[in-house]
């Protein structure tokens, strides 16, 4: 009798088991969205941080203004993809980069669906690098095409990542701007010069540079890979 009763609980248990491997029946996304932010004035791609630098957001227009948005970080030189999206009809805008607000597209997303986006940066980094013995130089200007929040910092910033930011670097010097009338600053030539580096390492180098914006986002030129003489 004993036997019989353990038996039959092993078969209810195993009953428990197949039931709770049944597969559930939830969709899985089926599309994506791509694209690149750009310059409106130059075309150039924005760059900025990864993470923590430009989002992506999208809002699935069917369920109104009753729905969590979906964000996710752009790369550093300004492109996105994010091919976990459910297929469907998106406000897509791009939030929380060094530029004035941009515009919002309504997009359908079926399949991987590119969007691209033209923004107004606070900045415009024009720099130069040159490895030297034991370090780098950069010289750069400043300049925007529409006047914004106080210019207050520029940076030059070596490290080697190739996401090199001003939270990833592990040399850098900062220029401190704010006391300086941006009328003086735009157009003028910076110069800087980072020693200490390691000859034949390869190093990634941006030059940044912030005004007093909300999101104390800065704006960046190019990351140049150098190897140090």
């Amino acid at each position: 009798m004993k036997l019989k009763n353990i038996v039959i609980c092993s078969f209810i248990g195993l009953g428990f088991a197949i039931s709770s491997c049944k597969q559930d029946n939830y969709p899985v996304p089926n599309a994506g969205i791509q694209g690149a932010i750009t310059d409106a004035a130059t075309g150039s791609q924005i760059q900025t941080e990864q993470p923590n630098g430009i989002k992506i957001r999208l809002i699935e227009t069917k369920y109104g203004n009753n729905v969590t948005p979906n964000d996710f970080w752009c790369r550093a030189n300004g492109s996105f993809e994010n091919t976990q999206v459910f297929a469907g009809r998106y406000k897509v805008v791009p939030i929380e980069g060094a530029f004035f607000p941009a515009d919002t597209a309504i997009v359908d997303v079926s399949g991987l669906t590119t969007v691209n986006f033209k923004v107004t940066p606070y900045l415009t980094i024009t720099a130069n690098v040159t490895a030297v013995a034991g370090g780098v130089n950069t010289s750069y200007t400043i300049s925007r095409t529409k006047a914004g929040d106080k210019i207050t910092t520029a940076r030059t910033l070596v490290s080697a990542y190739p996401t090199v930011s001003n939270t990833i670097n592990e040399f850098s010097t900062s220029n401190d701007l704010s006391g300086i009338e941006d009328n003086v600053i735009l157009g003028k030539q910076y110069a800087d010069a980072i020693t200490g580096l390691t000859s034949g390492k390869t190093y990634y180098v941006r030059v940044a540079a912030r005004t007093a914006n909300a999101n104390n986002k800065f704006n960046y030129s190019e990351a140049v890979k150098i190897i140090v003489p």
